[in-house]
């Protein structure tokens, strides 16, 4: 599991004017909390995070967070749990890091990534995937960095699912082995040919009416 160490200070003022002097700085504010521990708020360089998260784990990542609470040094293995966004800048407005105890297991999200050109998507399927991440319990320094799915043999119709996944026993699936990951879709006629097929269907019947009350006229006379 990769692990990064992220340098942060206490936010002496916390509540909104607090936040927003801290993102007028340039910075971020955050707050660290966890199962036996006192809440911090505190403040982040957006830069700094991200480039202690610039490894294979991503937002995965351990985090050693450290920050001085007067004269004592404090350093506490942590993992961000959550990002507030703004929603018209995508910037960063807000922080969530949770403190690890690494003999308790915790619940993440490890991303899946997916390989190789499909069979079935040469011949003229569709990819499309249906789990971008897949939720597992384990200890913190077990926690996978990724989850490879090679796609390579995969025909149209055809799905990888769950349990064709490789773990170790230190690692719980919270996911039904037979969810498919992705799957590869037959081609599909677009909008505009279904009315268009749709269209001259019905003008053939309506040539095969006309044709038939002429048929019916003749007789007549």
């Amino acid at each position: 599991m990769a692990q990064s160490t992220l340098e942060v200070t206490l936010r002496e003022k916390a509540g909104k004017s607090g936040a927003r002097r801290t993102r007028k700085e340039g910075n971020v504010p955050g707050v660290l909390y966890g199962k036996g521990i006192e809440s911090v708020s505190i403040t982040v360089n957006p830069g700094a995070l991200r480039q202690a998260l610039s490894t294979e784990a991503g937002e995965n990542t351990l985090l050693d967070i450290n920050y001085k609470d007067g004269e004592k040094s404090v350093s506490r293995l942590s993992i961000l749990s959550a990002t507030q966004y703004d929603f018209l800048t995508n910037k960063p407005l807000h922080f969530d890091f949770h403190a690890l105890d690494v003999n308790k297991k915790i619940t993440v999200n490890v991303p899946v990534r997916i390989s190789g050109k499909a069979k079935g998507v040469k011949e003229g399927g569709i990819l499309e995937e249906i789990l971008r991440e897949i939720p597992v319990e384990c200890l913190p320094k077990d926690i996978p960095n990724s989850f490879e799915v090679d796609v390579t043999d995969l025909e149209v119709g055809n799905s990888v699912h769950v349990g064709i996944l490789k773990t170790s026993d230190a690692i719980t699936l919270l996911k039904d082995d037979s969810e498919a990951i992705v799957t590869v879709l037959a081609p599909k006629l677009d909008a505009r040919t279904e009315e268009e097929v749709a269209a001259e269907a019905a003008a053939a019947e309506e040539e095969g009416e006309e044709e038939a009350e002429g048929k019916d006229e003749g007789q007549s006379e």
